[in-house]
């Protein structure tokens, strides 16, 4: 589990550094575990005016960044490129910017390193029924051309993981890291999701840890992502009992119980994706 001392990073980003949609409420993919219902707690910034309207107040209150999304076209690609100059703008001030780009090509990525994207947020699946049937896509290959174009143009990919559809998914997602030379991996958890076909499916703790233990076996260190079942209360403290050093909003009970066992845990009020640098 690890030894008095030992570091536990805690991300909680709060209101410093908001989530953002650039399309708003509208997806045109309409993943099936999604439907575009997460994007309705983002913060909706449809032109590059509203965008640098949101990073003034997050300049204002003090915070560190925001996190760059929205839904995606039929052909899985967030519409970011339109708010580069804004991009920019909003890097030139000093804030830290984590892009949520979808599928995304070597032209766009270029453009967003250019401007100021210091992080991607990268989905990452290999099993060719999930990519089909959940996120209606052709298959594994639109995965490695995004982590290529992140890495051709300069860029910091962040693989984002999500444990509950299957062991597959998770292992082939694992080797495509590896032979990319990326060994670190963001863990989220599938979730029910209300109006969805997932509306009573979400990812058991078992299916998280396992997904862990796969991950650590091949070499990859897994952050806890934010994207979970909060009421697994037990999960944050199992992942760290399997070498977990990083989580996304946690849990003040299991930063106490980090505490008594003689952890250190220090907390960051940014994405995780940006680590403890």
């Amino acid at each position: 589990m690890g030894g008095p001392g030992e570091l536990v990073a805690d991300f909680s980003p709060g209101k410093g550094f908001p989530s953002v949609s650039v399309t708003g409420r509208k997806c045109g993919l309409m993943c099936a575990h999604c439907m575009g219902r997460h994007l309705c707690g983002m913060a909706p910034s449809e032109d590059p005016e509203t965008l640098l309207e949101v990073a003034e107040r997050v300049l204002r209150t003090g915070g560190e960044g925001m996190l760059l999304s929205g839904g995606s076209g039929k052909d899985g690609r967030v519409p970011l490129a339109p708010f580069a100059s804004a991009i920019r703008r909003i890097s030139n001030s000093g804030l830290l910017i984590n892009a949520h780009p979808g599928v995304i090509g070597p032209k766009d990525a270029s453009l967003l390193v250019s401007s100021g994207v210091s992080r991607f947020s990268v989905d990452v699946h290999q099993d060719p029924y999930v990519i089909g049937s959940v996120f209606n896509l052709p298959g594994p290959e639109v995965y490695e051309g995004t982590i290529d174009a992140i890495l051709g143009a300069g860029g910091v990919p962040v693989p984002h993981l999500t444990a509950g559809l299957g062991d597959r998914d998770i292992a082939g997602s694992a080797e495509l890291l590896v032979k990319k030379g990326i060994m670190h991996a963001v863990l989220l958890a599938l979730v029910p999701t209300r109006g969805t076909p997932f509306e009573n499916r979400g990812a058991s703790e078992g299916d998280v840890t396992e997904a862990v233990g796969i991950l650590s076996d091949m070499g990859i260190s897994v952050t806890l992502g934010c994207m979970r079942d909060r009421s697994m209360r037990g999960l944050e403290m199992k992942c760290v009992e399997m070498g977990v050093r990083a989580i996304a909003n946690m849990s003040r009970d299991t930063e106490g119980h980090l505490v008594s066992e003689g952890f250190r845990v220090k907390s960051f009020r940014r994405c995780c994706c940006f680590g403890s640098e």
